[in-house]
C-alpha cells in the first residue's frame, strides 16, 4: 500500500488514477491507517482496504473512461490485485501491533523503499526468525557480491536476463540498475541509483561507470527489455510475490517473474538457449520437487543435488555467446560424483569457463548462523576454455559472523579491475597472492603417474581372472587341432581371436577406469607447483641451456619430461624431483635437483604407494552370539576406543569389516579433523572407519602417522552443506612427502624426543596440587559472596566514541586475559576478574586476575569485589587459579562458569597475615608451573616446526 501510494503520487502515468483517491475515497491510502487506532486498522483493512484493492483493476478502468491503461500502470494493478485478493488479518494479530507496524512502515523513508530489497529483508527476518531459511536453504546473495557479479556479467539492453532461483529478485533489479547506469549519463532516462552497499566498492563503480560513452537505446529496444529483457523464477509462492513487486518499482514487467520449479518447468524445444545472460544463487542440497528430471539431464535424471542440476540448467538456457555468473557450493568444484565431474568436463569444452572466485567462508549468513562454503563461476557458452582465473577473495569488506560489519580493504575492486582489464578481453591477468591462471589443458589431463598405474594394476586385475580361461579356451583349440578337427591355420586365427578379445576387453577397462580417475579438479590450487616466481624462472632457463647436453645422460622418460617442462605445473614439478632421484649425484643434474629443493626437501607421493585397503578382504557378516566392538576414534588424540559393545544379534548392520591390532584405521567421517589411529584390538566396523596396511619398505609407520594429520587437511567438505563424507579414493589420491627410510627415522626421533618432553610436562601439569598446608582444615570455609560482591550487573556498555577515544590508553582484560572489543565495559579500582567462559578452569590455570585502576572488562569475565577486611584479592585470584573449578562448569569443558554456580565455590578464609604469606609461596608455585607449560608449549611448537620443514614449508616459528 505504501509503495502503491508513492507511485501514484510521484510518477505521471497515475496521474489519471488520482482521481480515484478524492473525497473521502482517501481513506483508501496507506497514509490514513495512521490517523486510526489498532482495532480500527484491522476492521478497515478487512472491511474496505482488502476488497478495494482486489478488484481495483475495474475501479481504475471506470476513471481512465475511454482512455486505455497504460501499460505500466496495468501491470501494477494486476499485481497489486494479485497481492491483495482473498487477503484478511485473523484475531491473531493483535491490535497493539498492528498498530506499531504501520507507525513502522511510515517511517520508512520512501528512497529506501523504492531502492533497496526491503521485502527480500523482511521475507529473510522472518524466516530467520521461524527457521524457514534452514528448511528452503535460504540464504540471500548480500549486495555487494550481487553488484560484484553483476559487474562481471555486464548486461545491456540487448540482453535476455534471467535467475531461475531468483529470490526476491535481487540480481534482477541490480543487472537492471546496471543498464540504466550505463546509459544515462546526460539524465535523459530515469536510473534510480543502486544504493551504496560497501564504500570502496560504490567509488569502484562509480570510476568504472564513467568509461562508457554507449549510445542511447531506441525506444523500441527499451520497451523489449522492459517487456522481456528481466526475469526470473521462483518456488515460493509469497517469495515469488515479493520478487514481482520489487521488479515493478523499478520499472520492469512483474510477470515475467513466474513461480514453480525451474528444473521442472524447463522444457528443452522451447527454452534450450533462449538467454543471454544469467546470474543466480540457486539452492544447494535443497528438496527436489519430483524424483527425476530428464528434461534437464536424461543421463543423470535422478541426480539428487541440486546445485549440478541448476549449473546444467543454465548451461543449457543460455545462447551461443550467452554468459552466465552462478554462486556454487565449494563441494560443487571437487564432487567425485559422475554427474558432477561430467558437467565440469562440459563446462570445458562447451563454454569458456573465465573464472573461478573462491568467497570466504561467512559471506553467505543467516540468524541461524553461517552457510556453506562458496565460489562463483564465471562462462561464456559456445567457445571452449582455454584457461580459467582463480581468484580468492580473504575480504570482501565485511567482518565475519552474524552481524557483519564494514571494514577497510576489501578485495571486490579489484576482482572486478583484473576480470574487466584482462580477464574479459582474454588477456591472462598478472600473477598476485590472491590471482593466478591455469591452462584448461591442465585440469583435463590426468597426472601420467596416476594413468600408468592404472592402465597396469586394470591389467593385472584382468589378466588374474581371465588368463585362466584364455589358457582353457587355447588348450581345447589344441584338442581339436591333434584330433584333426581344425586346421593349423584356423587354430591360429581363433587363437589371435581370443587374444584380441581379451586384449579390447581389457582396453575398454582402462578407458572406463581412466575416466573414473579423473576429477576435472575446479580446485585450481592443486593445479600450481610450489616454486616461487624466481625458482620457476632459473629452472626454466638452466634447463633451456643445458637440454642438448642432458640428452645424452638422461633416459627417455626424463628427456621428454625436460623438453615440455612448465615449472608452474604442480605434476611436471613433482615427476621430475622424483625423475632426479635417481640423477643426485650428476654434476650437471645437480643443480636442477638443488634448485627444486629450495622449498621442497623431499619427493612426494601418493598415499597409494604407501597404504593398501584391507576393506574388501575383511569383509564378514556378524554372528548373532558373539560379542563384538565397534570403534570410535578421537580426533584430539587420534587414539581408537571402544564406542559400543553388543552381541551380532542386537546390531542393524550385519555386513562388517573386520579391523585387527596394529591396522592403521582412518575414518570417512571428520577425516579432515584427524579421523586417524592405530588399532589396539578386533573391531567390526560398519565401513565407517576403514582399515590400511602400510609399505613398511617405503614408510616407517610412525613417519606417516605424523605426516597423515597434514596430508588429510588437504581434502575439501564433499557436500552443498559442507559436511565430510569421504571416499577411499580420495584419502588415496592425496600426498605426503617422502624422505629416505634413514632421514625417516631420524625425523621420528627428533619428535619422539620433543613428545617425551610434552608427556613429562602434562604429567607434572595434572598431578600438580596445592598443597594441604596452604588451606588446613582449620581455616574456615565460606562461600564466596560472604567475602565479595558481585559486579557484574554493574557493567555497562561503553557507546562507540567512548571505546574509540580510551583505546589504547586503557587496560583491557577478558577471559584468561584475552582482549575482546565487542560489548566492552569499564570500571576503576583495584578487582578481581575470573573467567565465565572458555575453559580455563583447570588446577593451575590462570583463570583469574587481579586488576588496578581504570580498565575495560568485556562480558566474558566475571567482576568481583573484595571485602578487604575478609580477604585480600591476590589471595582469593591465586586460591582460584589453584584450586580445580570444573566441577562448578555448565556443560562440558568448554561449558560456562554460571553466576549461580559461582556463589556454590567456598573459599577458605586464613587471616590476613597469613593470607600474604600463602601468596608468595603460591605465587613460587605458580610460575614454576608456568614454566613447565612454556617447556610444553615450546616442545609443541618444535613438532610443527620439524613437520613444516618436512613438507617443505617457511616457518617462523621459535
Amino acid at each position: 500500500m505504501r509503495i502503491f501510494e508513492i507511485k501514484l503520487r510521484q510518477e505521471e502515468e497515475f496521474k489519471p488514477l488520482r482521481k480515484l483517491f478524492e473525497g473521502d475515497n482517501y481513506k483508501l491510502l496507506f497514509s490514513y491507517l495512521q490517523s486510526l487506532t489498532g482495532e480500527q486498522i484491522k476492521a478497515h483493512l478487512n472491511s474496505v482496504i482488502f476488497p478495494f484493492y482486489g478488484r481495483i483493476l475495474a475501479e481504475a478502468r471506470k476513471v481512465f473512461k475511454d482512455e486505455n491503461l497504460p501499460q505500466k500502470v496495468q501491470d501494477h494493478l494486476v499485481l497489486v490485485e494479485e497481492v491483495f485478493a482473498n487477503s484478511s488479518f485473523t484475531t491473531n494479530v493483535q491490535s497493539g501491533n498492528m498498530h506499531e507496524i504501520i507507525g513502522l512502515v511510515a517511517e520508512i523513508d520512501e528512497n529506501t523503499i523504492l531502492k533497496t530489497d526491503i521485502l527480500g529483508d523482511a521475507i529473510e527476518s522472518a524466516l530467520s526468525e521461524t527457521g524457514g531459511t534452514q528448511d528452503i536453504g535460504l540464504y540471500r546473495t548480500p549486495d555487494h557480491i550481487r553488484q560484484m557479479m553483476v559487474a562481471m556479467a555486464d548486461p545491456t539492453f540487448e540482453d535476455t536476463i534471467y535467475d531461475p532461483a531468483c529470490g526476491t529478485g535481487g540480481f534482477l533489479f541490480d543487472a537492471y540498475h546496471y543498464v540504466l547506469e550505463k546509459v544515462t549519463k546526460d539524465g535523459r532516462w530515469p536510473s534510480p541509483k543502486c544504493p551504496p552497499s560497501h564504500p570502496e566498492l560504490n567509488e569502484y563503480f562509480k570510476k568504472y561507470f564513467q568509461q562508457f560513452n554507449e549510445p542511447m537505446p531506441d525506444i523500441d529496444t527499451a520497451n523489449k527489455f522492459y517487456r522481456e529483457g528481466v526475469g526470473g523464477t521462483e518456488y515460493l509462492g509469497m517469495i515469488r510475490k515479493m520478487a514481482a513487486i520489487n521488479l515493478y518499482i523499478r520499472g520492469l514487467n512483474p510477470a515475467n517473474i513466474r513461480q514453480g520449479d525451474s528444473l521442472a518447468l524447463f522444457d528443452p524445444a522451447l527454452d534450450s538457449e533462449s538467454k543471454t545472460c544469467i546470474l543466480s544463487n540457486p539452492p544447494f542440497g535443497a528438496e527436489r520437487d519430483q524424483p527425476a528430471y530428464p528434461n534437464v539431464w536424461q543421463e543423470y535424471a535422478k541426480e539428487s543435488e541440486t546445485t549440478i542440476l541448476f549449473v546444467k540448467l543454465m548451461l543449457d538456457l543460455l545462447k551461443k555467446g550467452g554468459r552466465c555468473v552462478v554462486v556454487v557450493s565449494e563441494g560443487f568444484l571437487t564432487w567425485d560424483k559422475a554427474s558432477a565431474r561430467t558437467l565440469r568436463k562440459k563446462l570445458l569444452e562447451e563454454a569458456n569457463l573465465r573464472a573461478i572466485i573462491s568467497l570466504p567462508q561467512g559471506v553467505f549468513v543467516s540468524k541461524l548462523g553461517q552457510g556453506a562454503k562458496t565460489s562463483i563461476l564465471y562462462f561464456e557458452k559456445g567457445e571452449p576454455t582455454k584457461w580459467v582465473w582463480y581468484y580468492k577473495i580473504e575480504n570482501d569488506g565485511f567482518s565475519m559472523g552474524v552481524n557483519r560489519k564494514p571494514i577497510p580493504g576489501s578485495q571486490l575492486p579489484e576482482v572486478i579491475e583484473l576480470f574487466t582489464k584482462y580477464v574479459k578481453k582474454g588477456i591472462e591477468p598478472p600473477e598476485t597472492k590472491y590471482s593466478f591462471v591455469v591452462p584448461a589443458e591442465w585440469i583435463k589431463t590426468l597426472d601420467p603417474r596416476l594413468k600408468e598405474r592404472i592402465k597396469k594394476e586394470t591389467r593385472e586385475k584382468i589378466l588374474l581372472r581371465e588368463k585362466p580361461k584364455l589358457e582353457k579356451r587355447i588348450e581345447d583349440l589344441k584338442e581339436k587341432l591333434q584330433k584333426g578337427k581344425i586346421t593349423k591355420a584356423q587354430f591360429e586365427q581363433k587363437k589371435k581371436q581370443l587374444e584380441l578379445t581379451l586384449e579390447n576387453r581389457i582396453q575398454n577397462r582402462i578407458a572406463k577406469e581412466l575416466e573414473k580417475a579423473h576429477q576435472y579438479s575446479f580446485n585450481l590450487r592443486t593445479y600450481r607447483s610450489d616454486l616461487s616466481k624466481e625458482q620457476a624462472e632459473k629452472l626454466k632457463k638452466k634447463i633451456q641451456e643445458k637440454l642438448e647436453e642432458i640428452k645424452r645422460i638422461v633416459d627417455d622418460a626424463l628427456f621428454k619430461l625436460l623438453q615440455h617442462f612448465d615449472p608452474r605445473n604442480a605434476t611436471d614439478v613433482e615427476m621430475l624431483r622424483e625423475l632426479l632421484e635417481g640423477y643426485k649425484d650428476n654434476e650437471l643434474l645437480k643443480e636442477f635437483y638443488e634448485i627444486l629443493r629450495e622449498k621442497k626437501k623431499y619427493p612426494f607421493v601418493y598415499l597409494s604407494e604407501l597404504l593398501t585397503d584391507l576393506s574388501d578382504e575383511r569383509k564378514f557378516i556378524l554372528e548373532d552370539d558373539k560379542e563384538y566392538l565397534e570403534p570410535t576414534i578421537s580426533t584430539k588424540t587420534n587414539t581408537i576406543s571402544v564406542k559400543n559393545k553388543a552381541y551380532g544379534k542386537d546390531l542393524k548392520v550385519k555386513k562388517r569389516i573386520l579391523i585387527k591390532p596394529g591396522d592403521l584405521v582412518i575414518g570417512l567421517l571428520h577425516t579432515q579433523n584427524g579421523s586417524f589411529a592405530f588399532a589396539d584390538k578386533e573391531y567390526a566396523s560398519t565401513g565407517t572407519f576403514v582399515p590400511f596396511s602400510i609399505n613398511n619398505e617405503k614408510v616407517l609407520p610412525k613417519f606417516l602417522f605424523f605426516t597423515l594429520s597434514k596430508a588429510l587437511k588437504q581434502l575439501t567438505s564433499q557436500d552443498a552443506t559442507g559436511r565430510e563424507n569421504y571416499k577411499v579414493s580420495d584419502i588415496l589420491n592425496l600426498k605426503i612427502p617422502l624422505p629416505p627410510l634413514d632421514v625417516q627415522k631420524q625425523i621420528v626421533e627428533k619428535i619422539e624426543k620433543q613428545k617425551s618432553i610434552i608427556q613429562g610436562a602434562e604429567k607434572i601439569l595434572n598431578n600438580w596440587e596445592v598443597d594441604e598446608k596452604y588451606f588446613e582444615d582449620n581455616y574456615k570455609k565460606v562461600f564466596i559472596t560472604d567475602v565479595v560482591e558481585i559486579l557484574d550487573h554493574l557493567r555497562k556498555p561503553l557507546n562507540e566514541k567512548e571505546r574509540m577515544s580510551m583505546k589504547g590508553n586503557i587496560p583491557y582484560y577478558g577471559a584468561n586475559g584475552v582482549v575482546d572489543f565487542i560489548n566492552q565495559y569499564i570500571f576503576n579500582e583495584e578487582l578481581v576478574l575470573l573467567a565465565e567462559d572458555g575453559g580455563f578452569w583447570d588446577k593451575g590455570e590462570r583463570s583469574s586476575y587481579v586488576v588496578n585502576g581504570k580498565c575495560w572488562v568485556n562480558n566474558h569475565a566475571h567482576v568481583l569485589r573484595c571485602k578487604k577486611e575478609k580477604i585480600l584479592p591476590l589471595f582469593l585470584s591465586s586460591y582460584l587459579n589453584a584450586i580445580d573449578l570444573t566441577d562448578y562448569i555448565t556443560g562440558d569443558v568448554r561449558g560456562k562458569l554460571t553466576q549461580a554456580n559461582l556463589k556454590l565455590i567456598k573459599i577458605p578464609l586464613p587471616p590476613l597475615d597469613i593470607q600474604r604469606k600463602i601468596v608468595e609461596e603460591l605465587d613460587k608455585e605458580m610460575k614454576a608451573l608456568e614454566k613447565v607449560r612454556m617447556l610444553k608449549e615450546k616442545a609443541e611448537k618444535r613438532i610443527e616446526q620439524i613437520l613444516e620443514e618436512v613438507w617443505g614449508e617457511d616457518s617462523n616459528k621459535v
